[in-house]
């Protein structure tokens, strides 16, 4: 009896406390929760979650307070489901909350319960945490939980965070680590090994006892006792003597098994060393050089290879460096046109050799007996062989790492690989390879003629057919353009034209955008010049820039063949794809016939600020986010003022389509875009009154595109984005009084609080496109729902817009407007009307309190009237433009509808149909439910003649209704048929037709943008 009245009791109390966690007063809410806290399940093997947590785990993750969010945390029960929703607080916008989230996280989940991925994770955001406390939580997270959990050993804690696949991770732990453990008095350490731990005396006693977590930790804990520490003493403990080092490099480099990690971490370790020793800093050079010429060296190496050599060079010249890797690199090039001049020339002599005699089968098979093994394939053959590798590597990520079908799998696609590989095009990839990594590092420009040779292995990369050797041409042409402004100018259209080749592989078009920010973040004023060519009366082309052929100073000539190969090479990259136009150009000439003059075209920066903006799309978020990341730096860099690109920033910002994308869902954080953007415009609009004035142009311009945009487009919030950029243009009060105490403080000029009209002005662009659309309403071709929903969006921007009569006249425009549009642009409309009538209304009571002080009435009556006849003559342009747009608007919705009523009609007949048949086939079963219940009276026997007759007219008459009921289910089936036939010709029809929409949609969105 006790047990069901305390049941019962704990069934209301917990229905009551269920219902006071949804209080508006927030400290209801916080002791509702705890409360709820001792009537959690925590059986994690039952089915369905318990009410009490899945309450706790919404309020955790929507409550909008901070304090509510961080009890529910603390309340809820840590099991595998609570775990991702604990995950998502790290990131939580409130210092308490993310505080106690690796709190919770530290004490309820152990290690070993944490996945590989979510432990980078936690420490990714844990330990570069704005808030100290926050990454103070995360390190002890790490010191009391983990590393015991580890046996206080570093090298197996490193090796439960994974470091090959997240080294700046164990950089981070290994330091907190080592700081931890130099603070503590060694009496108070049980074990020692972290500090004493001494690679060089497991060197001397077995080879095998390095591996991947003690070089890591090795490495680190030379950088903290020489950089961080400045212990000399243990640094040179550590440290192994440059021979000596030079010998374990030779070792791992040489080993049969995959090494690539240790040696990498070697390669960094080489930084720390001292190098006083002649002999074996040469050996160590030596090596590195015979790295680089190895094509079985990974490229992943190239980059620590040449740090290092760069590194040690520093103490003695950089020009000797520079000249040592311009001889590698000249030798492997070398080789690899020694091997082309060879191809080329067998080429010649078979085809001579086969004009002479008849052809065999011996002789084409010796004819393709030469060369690398590329050439032995044809493009059917090559194209099968890229395929199937593909298939394999997209294989192979799905199978567990080093099991044996995995083993199989990578076996196989080595034999793939090898079979695509072209010896001549690796060794021309590891000469781009250095020479990248040489443009990098080096200080020297293009004066020096060694950099100045390095165009020779670039250029011709730019036009070859091999994506591979594009890509790296392009990015090497990229850092040759940062070492001089004049050849950035030239080979800018270089890149232009590459990206515009609809043909052209993504990772390349990925470079040349991030080689066309680079080229515009290194030099202002950029001023590309002229492209094209013309025909002069010898046939030769040449380059239409003036500057080509006039000597500005000494050198030029070199500077004019530059430009004539940049302008062919840009040529060929860009126009691939019409060699066949060329041909019949070249054959319109033997013909007789004048090749018409190509005009002179400008490459305008404008021009490729917008092309480049016009790519943002959804598909590929890492080019999205690049040049979203590009136009913001451009933009505080004040190199750019370009209305178009900010407009096409505010639109993605806003994009429906973008809010819906979650990379990386798993932990909780969206697009990197529009954390950029979220971060940009705040800043932009604080920096200088001209980006302000930049915004409102923007959002002027985004208003009348988006009124020019036809219905089947994307449609965007502009309720939103005009809240959030009326907010902008407000200008705080509170951030300009602190912005007036850090110039005080720093006794800079007196900031002065802006006066400015951005809302003034934003609401007659709002007022003008209404007024427009008002009059296209009147149009009997145009749709008035079409109009409609123009109207709905732009009341919804104009609620936001708040008048001031800091600038008078666009204050009495605004207001004028205003009444005009109540009067004219809503007659059957009430609702829209009422809403303009409460805008009106808001905007004469603001505009009446605030010009109280007016000034001459006299004056004020002209300058309105003078804006008046501005204001309705664009109004009558933007009518036109509209009206246009309308009209296909319209069009494009008849259609719309037209087959949303002929999809209903499909809908309704074929419910009619399965109705009919089954009240058919439900009637008949009734009947015969109806006939066996209903049994014949009990009558007096018949004679036997007369029960024969009976008998037989009984049989006439049922074969009678059979064959009666035969035909009828004939006609019916013909029926139905033709209904199907009917049915899948409407069907049919409507696929048709909306492939065509579909088809005719997509260059419209390309035009609308």
């Amino acid at each position: 009896m006790d047990e069901m009245i305390e049941n019962e009791f704990m069934i209301q109390m917990k229905e009551k406390l269920l219902h006071r966690v949804n209080d508006k007063v927030t400290l209801i809410r916080i002791q509702s929760i705890y409360g709820l806290q001792k009537l959690q399940q925590s059986d994690e093997g039952e089915q369905e979650e318990n009410e009490v947590t899945c309450e706790l785990r919404k309020l955790m993750e929507m409550d909008p307070s901070k304090d509510v969010r961080k009890a529910a945390l603390l309340s809820v029960i840590v099991n595998k489901k609570t775990y991702k929703n604990l995950l998502v607080r790290i990131r939580d916008t409130s210092e308490d909350v993310r505080y106690a989230a690796f709190r919770t996280i530290g004490a309820a989940m152990p290690l070993s319960d944490i996945p590989m991925s979510d432990r980078a994770h936690l420490l990714d955001q844990g330990l570069q945490d704005r808030a100290v406390r926050v990454r103070r939580a995360c390190e002890q997270m790490v010191l009391k939980k983990w590393f015991p959990a580890c046996d206080s050993s570093p090298m197996l804690l490193l090796k439960a965070l994974d470091i090959e696949q997240y080294p700046s991770i164990g950089s981070k732990v290994s330091r907190i680590l080592l700081q931890h453990l130099s603070e503590q008095p060694r009496a108070l350490l049980g074990k020692r090994d972290a500090v004493e731990f001494n690679a060089l005396e497991m060197l001397s006693q077995n080879n095998d006892a390095l591996n991947a977590e003690s070089i890591f930790f090795w490495r680190e804990q030379c950088y903290f006792y020489q950089k961080i520490d400045n212990d000399p003493d243990k640094a040179a403990a550590l440290l192994p003597n440059v021979s000596d080092f030079s010998k374990l490099l030779v070792t791992t480099c040489n080993a049969q098994s995959d090494v690539f990690f240790i040696a990498q971490q070697l390669l960094e370790f080489g930084h720390l060393l001292d190098f006083q020793d002649e002999f074996g800093r040469r050996n160590l050079l030596d090596f590195l050089q015979k790295l680089l010429r190895d094509l079985e060296t990974d490229s992943q190496l190239i980059k620590g290879i040449m740090e290092l050599m760069a590194f040690v060079y520093s103490g003695s010249s950089e020009q000797e460096f520079i000249q040592v890797v311009a001889e590698i690199v000249s030798d492997m090039y070398d080789a690899v046109e020694a091997g082309n001049q060879e191809i080329s020339s067998q080429q010649e002599d078979t085809e001579s050799a086969l004009l002479q005699q008849e052809p065999s089968a011996e002789d084409d098979a010796a004819a393709l007996s030469f060369g690398p093994q590329l050439l032995k394939l044809s493009e059917e053959e090559r194209e099968a062989a890229e395929i199937k590798f593909e298939e394999l590597e997209k294989h192979l990520e799905t199978l567990e790492f080093d099991s044996d079908e995995y083993n199989k799998v990578q076996a196989e696609m080595m034999k793939v690989e090898a079979l695509l590989q072209d010896p001549r095009v690796l060794s021309w990839l590891r000469c781009l390879e250095i020479v990248a990594q040489l443009l990098k590092l080096t200080s020297h420009n293009l004066s020096d003629p060694v950099v100045d040779g390095m165009g020779r292995y670039i250029l011709p990369a730019i036009d070859s057919d091999v994506p591979a050797l594009r890509e790296a041409g392009l990015e090497n042409l990229g850092l040759f353009c940062l070492l001089d402004k004049r050849i950035a100018e030239r080979y800018l259209i270089v890149f232009w034209r590459a990206l515009n080749n609809p043909e052209e592989e993504s990772e390349v078009k990925h470079t040349c955008v991030q080689a066309i920010f680079d080229t515009v973040f290194s030099f202002s004023n950029l001023q590309p010049h002229i492209f094209g060519a013309k025909q002069v009366e010898d046939g030769v082309k040449v380059g239409v820039d003036k500057g080509f052929h006039v000597k500005e100073r000494d050198g030029e000539d070199t500077a004019e063949n530059s430009n004539i190969v940049a302008d062919k090479d840009a040529n060929k990259v860009g126009d691939k794809g019409r060699d066949q136009d060329k041909d019949k150009d070249e054959n319109m000439d033997e013909d007789g016939e004048a090749e018409p003059v190509t005009a002179p075209e400008k490459l305008d920066l404008d021009t490729i600020f917008i092309g480049l903006a016009q790519l943002i799309t959804v598909d590929d978020l890492d080019l999205q986010s690049t040049i979203v990341e590009g136009f913001c730096r451009l933009y505080m860099m004040n190199r750019i003022d370009n209305i178009t690109v900010l407009a096409i920033l505010l639109e993605t910002y806003f994009s429906p389509k973008l809010q819906n994308v979650q990379k990386l869902g798993e932990h909780g954080y969206q697009s990197r875009s529009l954390q950029l953007l979220s971060i940009f415009f705040p800043a932009f609009v604080m920096a200088t009154a001209t980006n302000c004035m930049l915004l409102e142009e923007a959002t002027t311009h985004l208003i009348q595109k988006s009124m020019e945009r036809l219905e089947n487009g994307s449609l965007l919030d502009l309720g939103a984005c005009a809240k959030y950029v009326m907010h902008l243009l407000s200008h705080n009060r509170q951030e300009e009084e602190a912005a007036m105490q850090v110039s005080k403080k720093k006794r800079t000029k007196k900031v002065e609080r802006r006066r400015c009209a951005h809302h003034n002005r934003i609401g007659i662009t709002i007022c003008l496109e209404m007024l427009a659309l008002g009059k296209v309403a009147a149009l009997p071709s145009v749709c008035q729902g079409v109009v409609t929903t123009r109207q709905k969006a732009l009341l919804k921007m104009i609620a936001w817009v708040e008048v001031t009569v800091d600038e008078q006249r666009s204050a009495s425009l605004f207001k004028y407007l205003l009444q005009e549009i109540t009067s004219s642009c809503f007659g059957s409309q009430k609702g829209l009307l009422r809403s303009a009538e409460a805008a009106l209304k808001r905007t004469a009571a603001s505009y009446l309190e605030q010009s109280r002080d007016q000034g001459d009435a006299d004056q004020h009556t002209v300058a309105l009237e003078q804006d008046q006849k501005w204001a309705y003559g664009l109004v009558k342009e933007r009518e036109e433009v509209l009206e246009k747009v309308l009209l296909m608007a319209s069009a494009e919705h008849e259609k719309w509808l037209k087959k949303q009523e002929r999809k209903k009609k499909l809908q309704r007949r074929r419910t009619a149909r399965y109705v009919s048949s089954d009240s058919a086939d439900s009637s008949e079963s009734d009947e015969i439910g109806e006939e066996e219940p209903a049994a014949a009276p009990i009558r007096r026997e018949l004679s036997s003649r007369r029960s024969k007759t009976a008998a037989v007219n009984r049989m006439q008459e049922k074969e009678g209704e059979f064959e009666a009921k035969i035909k009828q289910a004939l006609q019916d089936d013909d029926a139905d048929a033709d209904d199907d036939e009917e049915v899948e010709e409407e069907e049919s029809e409507l696929e048709e037709e909306e492939e065509e929409e579909s088809e005719e949609d997509a260059p419209t969105s390309e035009e609308d943008e």
